[in-house]
């Protein structure tokens, strides 16, 4: 503080007047310190928090400065690798694009194949059945020794068709399954020269199906279709039996599997047995409401 004008050795001032004057004096004084101190007071107190905030300031903005440093460093590898990113998904979109053309070229080709393998079997099973139209399938033989030779199936043949006629037998065997103690004899698979006899052969067995008899041995003689023919005609034994015997109702298997019903003037078709379960029921009842009105 500055206190030199109340300096009472100052050449420049005056005697101090009475005690009157020496009080107002003192008061004068208190005031001027008062002033000098509430002016370094704000001085200070404005000076001070300008100097925090500064220091405040300098280091926000240092560390603004390196933070936006590290995000422009991060940023900028992170462009990097989006490129990367971006240059992979296009090579795995090139490679799915051949992928997809090669698998619609394989979806083709196994689909023609499928065509090829589905004719091919067809062409097979015509073959083989093509192959056996002169075969005939002899049930219920007993088994000894020689019984399923050419000439003891012709003799076979001739005795219980009673053919004028011998039948020739080009070659014969067994059922090649394994034959267990007990178990019914084995089928006789016989091959004839002429086709002609196999169809009367099967003509006179359907005739007398189920009287014929060799040695008081029932058995019965069938064409000899390939496996699948035979399941698919087996499929109909059910229908078959039921239309048997019943009149006005005329009924055929015709090759391979197509089996076909008369009845009141309307036919009856199919290649499938579960699609004619409902025919023979609805001709049976027809059959049956007419037995009940005669």
């Amino acid at each position: 503080l500055n206190l030199r004008k109340y300096n009472s050795h100052s050449p420049d001032k005056a005697t101090p007047a009475p005690a009157e004057g020496s009080a107002m004096d003192i008061a004068s004084v208190k005031a001027d310190i008062l002033s000098s101190l509430r002016k370094e007071i704000s001085s200070v107190i404005r000076e001070e928090p300008k100097s925090t905030l500064a220091e405040e300031f300098d280091s926000l903005t240092k560390e603004i400065k390196a933070v936006k440093t590290e995000i422009v460093n991060n940023t900028a590898a992170i462009c990097t690798e989006i490129e990367q990113v971006k240059a992979h998904v296009k090579t795995v979109e090139v490679g799915l694009s051949t992928w997809s053309d090669e698998v619609v070229s394989v979806q083709e080709t196994v689909q023609d194949l499928n065509k090829q393998m589905k004719d091919l079997q067809e062409n097979c099973e015509d073959l083989e059945g093509r192959m056996r139209r002169g075969n005939i399938r002899i049930t219920g033989v007993p088994e000894h020794p020689g019984s399923s030779s050419p000439t003891a199936v012709s003799k076979l043949i001739q005795e219980v068709l009673q053919m004028e006629k011998e039948v020739r037998v080009e070659r014969s065997h067994r059922s090649l399954m394994q034959r267990r103690p007990g178990d019914t004899p084995r089928v006789i698979i016989a091959r004839l020269h002429n086709e002609g006899d196999v169809m009367d052969i099967l003509r006179r067995a359907c005739d007398r199906a189920g009287q014929l008899k060799y040695k008081g041995n029932p058995i019965a003689m069938f064409p000899d279709y390939t496996a699948n023919v035979a399941k698919a005609r087996a499929a109909f034994t059910e229908v078959r039996r039921m239309l048997r015997g019943r009149q006005g109702i005329r009924y055929g298997l015709f090759y391979p599997a197509k089996f076909r019903i008369s009845h009141n003037n309307g036919i009856y078709s199919s290649n499938n047995n579960l699609s004619i379960q409902y025919i023979p029921m609805s001709v049976l009842r027809c059959r049956y409401v007419h037995t009940l009105h005669d």
